[in-house]
């Protein structure tokens, strides 16, 4: 019986490897480019408050609930004393300067996906569960059907490798990765903390030890800081960014936008799948755009015009 159970787990281990390009544990001083990332398997603008919610306090099928968030000055990226054990591509730490955006207070939802495009990929059907089973293609073109619902410019154009991203349009979008983590630690109200809202994982997240293998209601854990549920666990969520494993390195220091091109796009948080190592806010992973899995799926932003 131990035996069975050690190939068990041995075997899904390699599963979830498999299943995202940039997944496999990497220890630190390992320098090697990793080869598995060749696997692919209503707003409203006049709330101003950091933290405060525009629109009403329930997630409705009618529109997102998105928070304001104060722009300012954070590190990016993984230190020890905060973030535990760092990977290659967490590093280094670096200062990162960004401008007042929007983020969405929860994970986008069975029902809201559903009200825009009149299906439900999802694989753990439930209102108002997190959608999943998306790609980032999916997600640009529900940002933009959505922007077109509530009579917003539309922030996307183009197309396949050649798909823009308007950041001065009043639309819906991906955050880019630098916005999602700075909003995951809570902004100019951050305590440092290693997951979204705590340095014990169990008050914020869903994931592979207390989830049951499925995802959860938005909602139902603890907020962050700056109000927002869910950053830690529950499911993936895709970022604006090209993923870049040395982009660190590079990266800007005023309102960076991830890599000029790429073949993998960023997803950060961690999920319902994955151990504590992978829900860290530091973590990085990535896929092709068009990748779709169950502990896969996204958050709104908007630019503050």
């Amino acid at each position: 019986m131990k035996a069975l159970k050690t190939i068990t787990g041995a075997v899904f281990l390699l599963f979830v490897i498999f299943l995202s390009a940039c997944e496999k544990p990497k220890k630190p001083g390992d320098d090697d480019v990793s080869t598995d990332k060749e696997k692919s398997a209503e707003t409203s603008g006049a709330d101003k408050k950091e933290g405060e919610i525009s629109g009403e306090n329930k997630i409705t099928a009618k529109t997102s609930e998105m928070v304001f968030v104060e722009g300012g000055t954070f590190t990016m990226g993984c230190t020890p004393d905060r973030d535990g054990e760092c990977l290659n591509d967490e590093k280094p730490k670096h200062k990162v300067t960004l401008s007042d955006f929007y983020i969405g207070k929860y994970e986008v939802t069975q029902e809201l996906w559903d009200s825009v495009l009149g299906s439900n990929p999802a694989e753990f059907k439930g209102s108002n569960l997190p959608v999943e089973n998306v790609s980032w293609n999916d997600a640009v073109e529900f940002c933009n059907k959505l922007s077109d619902r509530e009579g917003l410019q539309r922030a996307y154009s183009g197309s396949g490798k050649n798909i823009v991203c308007n950041f001065n349009s009043n639309g819906y979008r991906l955050p880019t990765e630098a916005e999602w983590e700075y909003a995951a630690r809570g902004g100019n109200l951050t305590k440092n903390y290693k997951y979204s809202g705590s340095n014990i994982i169990d008050e914020v997240a869903w994931y592979e030890d207390n989830l049951g293998s499925k995802t959860h209601q938005t909602g139902k854990k603890q907020p962050n800081e700056l109000g927002l549920y869910d950053m830690t666990g529950n499911v993936w969520e895709w970022c604006w960014d090209w993923y870049s494993r040395n982009y660190y390195t590079s990266s800007g220091k005023t309102n960076p936008k991830g890599a000029s091109t790429g073949k993998y796009r960023v997803y950060r948080g961690g999920s319902w799948l994955h151990d504590p190592q992978n829900c860290r806010v530091a973590n990085r992973d990535c896929n092709k755009p068009d990748f779709r899995y169950s502990s896969l799926g996204f958050r709104l932003a908007r630019t503050k015009l």
